[in-house]
This record gives C-alpha cells, sequence and structure tokens, in this order.
C-alpha cells in the first residue's frame, strides 16, 4: 500500500503551518489580553520585599502598564470562522495567502509606551532563560507575565515580554520562582532565538518576589 502524503506541496505544507501559526498566535494573543486585569491583581509589591537604597526611586511597574493605554486589540477572526473558511485559506491562491499574511501582521503588532523609554523601573515577573550554565547562572533571559511564556505556551504579544541583560550573572532559581526586576528600562526590539520583546532591560538587581 503506498500512503501518499497529506500535503500537495512543500509550499502548501508550509502554508498549512504558516496557518496554524497564525491561530496559535491569535488564540495566545486573546488569551493573554484576557488575562492581563487578573495578572496585575495578582502582581502586588510587598512593603516587606527585600529593598536596597537605590531601589527605592524606580518606578513600579506591573505588565498592563507596558500596553499603551489606547490599544484597542484586534478581534478574533477564528471566532467566527467556519471550518470551510479556515479550509479556504489552505488553498494556494493569491488571495488565501494576502489573507494569511494580514493576519500574521495583525497579531504580531504589539505597540509599547514611548514614555517608558529610559525610566529606572522595578517590575515583577518570571524568568525565561535564553542561556546559563551547569551552576544555573544566567546573565540574558525574557521577562514574562506567566510561568513557562515562550517554552511551554508561544510567545505572548512583544509588549509582554522583556529581554533582559545583566552585567553580572545572577542565580536562576527556577522558572516557577517570580523575581522583582529592577534596571533600566528601553523601547526597543530585541529579537532572540524564542521571541520577539518590545522592550529591554539594563539590569541593575534581581530579587526574590514576595507577595502581601
Amino acid at each position: 500500500m503506498v500512503f501518499r502524503n497529506a500535503y500537495k506541496s512543500p509550499a502548501t505544507g508550509l502554508k498549512i503551518m504558516m496557518i496554524r501559526n497564525t491561530i496559535i498566535a491569535a488564540i495566545t494573543l486573546f488569551s493573554v489580553l484576557f488575562s492581563i486585569n487578573a495578572n496585575s491583581a495578582w502582581w502586588k509589591f510587598s512593603d516587606n520585599d527585600e529593598t536596597s537604597s537605590s531601589q527605592t526611586a524606580a518606578t513600579e511597574l506591573v505588565w498592563e502598564d507596558l500596553i499603551p493605554d489606547d490599544f484597542v486589540p484586534p478581534e478574533n477572526p477564528f471566532a467566527s470562522m467556519s471550518k470551510e473558511q479556515i479550509d479556504k485559506l489552505m488553498d494556494g491562491s493569491d488571495e488565501s495567502n494576502a489573507e494569511v499574511e494580514r493576519l500574521r501582521k495583525q497579531f504580531n503588532y504589539a505597540p509599547v509606551v514611548p514614555e517608558l523609554d529610559g525610566q529606572r523601573v522595578r517590575i515583577p515577573a518570571y524568568i525565561t532563560p535564553l542561556e546559563y550554565n551547569s551552576d544555573s547562572m544566567i546573565k540574558e533571559f525574557l521577562l514574562v507575565p506567566y510561568v513557562g511564556a515562550c517554552i511551554h505556551t508561544p510567545p505572548p504579544p512583544a509588549n509582554q515580554i522583556v529581554h533582559a541583560q545583566s552585567p553580572e550573572a545572577i542565580k536562576f532559581a527556577g522558572m516557577y520562582e517570580p523575581v522583582i526586576a529592577i534596571g533600566t528600562l528601553r523601547t526597543e526590539t530585541v529579537k532572540s532565538d524564542i521571541a520577539e520583546s518590545g522592550y529591554r532591560l539594563e539590569v541593575e538587581e534581581v530579587l526574590p518576589y514576595t507577595q502581601e
């Protein structure tokens, strides 16, 4: 018995993969935006946090602060699409190719807050390491609003990822351990192997997070 390739051509296979990734991005975007208020309520600074004298001048941020107030997230087109309409996106026509590209750009659009550029901030986050040694010491990592982002789940929007770099290696306690990162925030796009971030943090200090 001869089994035929499910994809008619490599180009068609790539097209299906693009659509699949676009749908995953859509689901991720709307789940992240839906949970922002919940995350903001959970992330609270405690008066008992370990602090340094230099930390007091930093602006306290939560993840909602990284999204412009006037940003209106796009509606999820897949919520109202029938199976036939989704199948049509895979037909390889110029029309469907253009639609897939439009959707990809739509879900990649994640504007930042320009006023935050250059501000000294402290933000609670989880760490996704980009590299670490055998002693779990890290210098370059991503700050994300929930556990496992960019590893166990697709990346959140770029304005919900902060690329962080520390001049000194810090101990990585694990992705389930929240931290408070302190440093100077930059509104710069940084691309890594696993995600694109809309912000960059020049790290001064990383402290354990404690909740009230």
